[in-house]
């Protein structure tokens, strides 16, 4: 990435959070929707190549606890939904 897009995401995050300022809602955190937009691209990449790996890595760097009923729910989910994927 070069400077400058460096400069337009800075100056992006900024102008996003100062809008938020004054609205009933919360305060907006960069930091986060940049994290769950990861962990949705991530989820997608290891459903679009039926990776249970690359799902279990992207959950668990997504903060969820490998322990957790809610990762094994989303895991029985993933492998219901590829069950069920047409093979291409």
């Amino acid at each position: 990435m070069s400077e400058d897009d460096f400069k337009n995401n800075d100056l992006r995050d900024v102008r996003a959070e100062e809008q938020s300022r004054g609205s009933r809602r919360r305060k907006l955190d960069t930091n986060e929707k940049r994290r769950a937009a990861r962990l949705r691209q991530d989820i997608l990449q290891a459903y679009r190549n039926w990776d249970e790996t690359g799902f279990k890595i992207a959950l668990l760097a997504g903060g969820w606890s490998a322990d957790s009923p809610e990762f094994a729910a989303a895991l029985k989910k993933f492998r219901d939904a590829v069950s069920r994927r047409p093979l291409e």
